[in-house]
């Protein structure tokens, strides 16, 4: 944890002011190891490898409400998937701005921004590469590989908190954004609402969704869904590891190997689906790691233009621009209005 930290943090029980305790307060700029005490109420958070750990890991058991029981899945499934895909590879950069487009690299620069649900710190790696203050919050255990990913850039941060429980006064960012995320919770309206809650009047928030446009494939991947989110994890990632091999084998193979053959490219180039081209970019085990995803992720939301457009209408949220990535995906870019929601 840098110590620069200190100046946003605050406790998410009470919001009053947090301060380094004893042992934690050696004079280092880098803090590995100690705790966070709040003033008012006296919480304690520890920091463990570096990371400030805003959320009490409760145990879920049979008298947990189902919200609870969803959080507590969503968490273990997402830090079982990142911290065994990790690894940062130049092509994230394209899709980070894919995702928050129109936004650009200059306007994270000097910025105070917060990346919600930042999983294993693609997308805070480049919003701090491009001179943004950017903190990362994630619910899960994928926070240690983001720490590891983004601890050698000045401007990263890496929190583990809850969504809804964020340890930042309201009004502290001038960007949010959340890509992947709001989708995976219990309640995303809700959710969406708190983040927005955590931005500055005037400032700007993106986020990034699943489509509800693809029926057919989204129906088919749901009834199998039933089954899979109650599978063992480690037996999923064989799974995945299958149906990633079987992708690679039958169509993205092929398919890069065609395309560079000039017998061959033009034809492949019409008849692919978009979903090879799309895998054709990236490693191998970024497929196998989406595969993870689409079979484990307990909670998995769809929406269309006209839903995101009502929440946005609900939030009073200005400058709206929602706009479709393909078939599989929606991104919003707002400004959050000077006036009360």
């Amino acid at each position: 944890m840098k110590r620069t930290l200190l100046k946003w943090v605050c406790c998410p029980a009470c919001g009053g002011d947090v301060a380094l305790d004893a042992v934690a307060s050696a004079h280092t700029q880098e803090i590995e190891s100690g705790g966070l005490r709040c003033g008012a109420c006296a919480a304690a958070y520890p920091i463990v490898n570096g990371i400030p750990r805003f959320l009490p890991m409760a145990r879920q058991t049979s008298s947990s409400s189902s919200a609870e029981q969803a959080r507590h899945r969503t968490q273990r499934s997402f830090g079982f998937q990142w911290t065994r895909f990790a690894g940062m590879h130049p092509v994230f950069e394209a899709d980070f701005l894919k995702y928050v487009s129109p936004l650009t690299p200059e306007s994270f620069r000097h910025r105070l921004v917060l990346d919600a649900g930042c999983g294993f710190g693609r997308h805070l790696f480049y919003a701090a590469t491009y001179g943004a203050e950017a903190i990362g919050v994630d619910l899960s255990a994928a926070v240690e590989s983001a720490h590891r990913n983004t601890a050698h850039l000045p401007g990263a941060h890496v929190i583990q908190a809850d969504l809804n429980h964020l340890p930042f006064r309201p009004g502290t960012f001038d960007l949010v954004y959340s890509i992947g995320v709001l989708h995976h919770v219990p309640t995303p309206e809700a959710t969406f609402g708190n983040l927005l809650r955590s931005l500055k009047p005037g400032g700007t928030v993106a986020i990034w969704v699943y489509s509800s446009t693809r029926r057919g494939i989204n129906a088919m991947l749901e009834a199998a869904r039933r089954l899979t989110t109650r599978l063992p994890l480690r037996l999923l990632l064989g799974l995945s590891w299958f149906a990633g091999l079987m992708d690679w084998a039958c169509f993205i193979g092929p398919y890069r190997l065609a395309s560079r053959w000039s017998l061959t490219a033009s034809l492949v180039e019409r008849i692919a689906w978009p979903r090879i081209k799309l895998y054709a970019a990236y490693p191998f085990e970024v497929c196998v790691a989406d595969w993870l995803d689409r079979l484990s992720a307990p909670i998995r939301f769809y929406y269309n233009e006209e839903q995101l457009s009502h929440w946005c209408c609900r939030h009073v949220l200005e400058d709206v621009r929602i706009s479709p990535t393909g078939r599989y995906g929606w991104r919003v870019c707002a400004v959050r209005s000077h006036a009360p929601a």
